[in-house]
């Protein structure tokens, strides 16, 4: 619309209303007028009328204007003087009350007319803005129930995962949790109250309360130090650690976790879970318990296989338990037959400060023999304490075990042909830490180190008999040495007094060529070298004589056996020529020398020589010879033969002869042989007897070379 039909049209808007006040006051005069043909009317009334038409429909303009038009109407047509434009001085305060009136009533009707002017154009455009914002509340609607529908599916599925989530949390043993940190406050699901131990509609339990009541108080300060890296730091967290339940329960969880933060970058929540893992931890624990158990098994055995002395056997296991296996303490105690039935340690190993000692355990059936080391032994079955803290039988030794700490212990009866003989007993800091796998083992242990005790026994006892044996050969061999050369008198005597009667006659010329006016130097010298050769000879046979006869211990040297042979050979020389006995030698040269007790050896050979010079004493129709040889013996060994003539041993005596106490001889105890094989086996080597091809019998031994 343009600026001119705007304006054209607020004029005549004007006119109409300026010509409506007046029209409005002519009316009022006229209806008065008619009025007073039947009655003397109020004229201010119907004026007042036409003031509020003008100035509703005016506005203030027309109603005043309408209000000076019914001013000067009434002075004129109903003031006196009538009909007459003047006004009395007495009228002048009822048609100011009048004017004020009417502009009171123009300017209050010009105003209700605005307002409601106001109104309607207020409430045109509150509709126009109410369809508007209707048609944005439908389409919003719209959005918000397709939102709300896929709200309720997401509710739905969100419901659905819920209600899946606490299925599955029992099984998996898996709760979940939210922490406000801003506030505190903290949103737990049903499971992690059951983890805990508590009800779920208990009623809450804020984080404070999770530290202070349920998490161990070893790991408190562990967990509270990692919540407050989690909240300053904002990365995502997993730790371990034991909670309490109100049962006194230990149970271990794993804590898991991401933080979540604001616009601003700081962590204003933290979501996570709590996965019961006790059973895990447990069956951690029990393999690392098994596997420390085997290996612990494992050392001890070898220690069973190393060792060559008891109480270092005894030492070894229990130090082995301690360090290896992980436990407090170990101590083996043996079982004393005395009237108090009294346990004597023997040994241990770990924390002791003198608890063995102070606990003076029996195995009697009284009140201090009812601990498991006494029981044990008194019974020969394992005995066990799963909590020292609460079990009766050990409360003469609680305190002392507690002070040291010791949590539970299990004692094993050490056994010897179904007796009792003493215990294994070991101590754990953690109570009930002995199961049926661990039982089983350590009586297994306990059983491989009875037998241990056993054969170190047995071995030492195997050990003082063979060193009696020994001693009781060596006295043998030496009396059988004595009676040899007891034998051997005569012909001893003979090679003795040969050199003797030499030096003699030796000494007697020297004193004669000393005794000549001129004395005969040389040859008085030539006498005394003659004096000093026989007698060294003489004690050359004394001496081997000496050696022979003496009683000594076991001594070996490397030796070379043809010596030893011609040594034997020249002490028998007499012997052999009053037996008409000729000897023959054949020695290989360059044989390797042996590791031998000399005279032990030489022993062997001398019986061997006059063994054979007896079994041809009855030989009348052949030669008497004794052949001795000498050789190497395949790769490693030599070998000495003594070979004779004589009557030779039947094929079935030949095992016998070496059989103790064993003897064709009128004469003799028959043990030459026997020690003389005993001698050679203690060698290293082996005596055996053939029969020769002719007459005789030929007695050989090996011997090993030295490497």
């Amino acid at each position: 619309m343009s600026k001119f039909g705007t304006s054209t049209r607020r004029v005549t808007s004007v006119v109409l209303e300026y010509g409506l006040a007046v029209l409005s006051v002519a009316a009022a005069l006229a209806i008065t007028q008619l009025l007073r043909t039947y009655f003397e009317p109020t004229p201010n009334s119907l004026f007042f009328c036409a003031i509020v038409v003008s100035s509703w429909f005016g506005g203030l303009g027309p109603g005043l204007l309408s209000g000076l038009l019914s001013v000067g109407v009434i002075d004129y047509y109903f003031i006196s003087p009538r009909y007459i434009l003047t006004v009395n001085p007495e009228d002048v305060p009822r048609l100011a009350v009048f004017l004020i009136s009417a502009t009171a009533i123009s300017s209050l009707s010009g105003g209700q007319r605005r307002a409601k002017e106001s109104l309607r154009q207020a409430r045109d455009e509150l509709e126009t803005k109410v369809q508007e914002r209707t048609a944005e509340l439908r389409r919003i609607n719209d959005e918000l129930r397709a939102e709300i529908a896929e709200r309720k599916n997401a509710e739905g599925a969100l419901l659905s995962s819920e209600a899946r989530l606490k299925q599955a949390q029992p099984v998996a043993h898996l709760g979940s949790y939210e922490v406000d940190v801003l506030t505190g406050h903290t949103r737990w699901s049903d499971e992690v109250f059951r983890i805990l131990g508590l009800d779920p509609a208990s009623g809450s339990l804020t984080r404070q309360d999770f530290v202070e009541r349920v998490i161990h108080p070893e790991d408190r300060d562990y967990a509270t130090q990692r919540y407050d890296q989690v909240v300053h730091g904002g990365k995502a967290y997993q730790l371990e650690c034991r909670v309490i339940r109100p049962d006194g329960s230990v149970r271990f969880v794993q804590n898991m976790g991401e933080p979540i933060r604001s616009a601003g970058g700081a962590v204003v929540r933290l979501v996570g879970t709590l996965l019961d893992i006790t059973e895990r931890r447990q069956s951690e624990d029990n393999l690392a318990r098994l596997n420390r158990t085997l290996q612990t098994l494992y050392q001890c055995n070898q220690a069973l296989v190393r060792a060559t002395d008891e109480q270092e056997l005894l030492q070894s296991v229990c130090r082995i338990l301690v360090e290896v296996g992980g436990l407090r303490m170990a101590w083996v105690g043996y079982r004393e037959l005395d009237a108090e039935k009294t346990i004597r340690p023997v040994a241990q190993a770990g924390y002791d400060q003198g608890y063995v000692e102070s606990v003076k355990a029996t195995w009697a059936d009284s009140e201090r023999g009812q601990g498991p080391t006494g029981t044990a032994i008194r019974t020969g079955k394992p005995s066990w304490t799963k909590s020292i803290q609460t079990d009766p039988s050990i409360a003469p030794w609680r305190a002392e075990a507690l002070k040291r700490g010791y949590g539970s212990n299990i004692s094993l009866p050490l056994m010897s042909d179904g007796e009792p003989f003493g215990a294994l007993t070991l101590y754990a800091e953690e109570p009930d830490a002995f199961n049926e796998r661990a039982i089983e083992q350590f009586t297994e242990l306990a059983d491989n180190l009875a037998y241990g005790v056993i054969a170190l026994r047995t071995r030492e006892e195997r050990s003082r008999a063979e060193r009696g044996l020994r001693e009781a050969q060596a006295e043998l061999a030496h009396v059988t040495r004595v009676m040899t050369m007891g034998e051997l008198t005569a012909s001893i005597a003979h090679e003795i007094n040969q050199p003797l009667a030499a030096v003699v006659a030796n000494a007697n010329a020297c004193f004669r060529w000393l005794a000549n006016p001129t004395p005969n130097l040389s040859e008085a010298r030539d006498a005394i070298s003659r004096i000093v050769r026989d007698g060294n000879r003489a004690s050359d046979v004394i001496g081997r004589i000496r050696a022979l006869v003496k009683k000594g211990d076991t001594e070996k040297t490397l030796l070379d056996i043809n010596e030893a042979i011609q040594e034997v050979v020249s002490l028998t020389h007499s012997e052999i020529q009053k037996s008409g006995v000729v000897l023959k030698m054949k020695l290989a040269a360059g044989l390797p020398r042996i590791l031998g007790d000399r005279i032990q050896l030489q022993q062997v050979i001398l019986n061997l020589v006059m063994n054979g010079i007896e079994a041809m004493n009855a030989v009348t129709d052949r030669p008497r010879e004794i052949l001795i040889r000498s050789c190497q013996h395949e790769t490693d060994k030599v070998l000495v033969a003594v070979q004779d003539s004589g009557i030779g041993i039947d094929g079935q005596n030949l095992q016998k002869i070496f059989n103790a106490f064993y003897t064709t001889k009128s004469q003799g105890m028959g043990m030459g042989l026997a020690i003389s094989r005993s001698i050679v086996e203690n060698h290293g080597g082996r005596l055996w007897a053939v029969p020769n091809d002719g007459p005789g019998t030929t007695f050989q031994f090996t011997l090993l070379k030295y490497a």
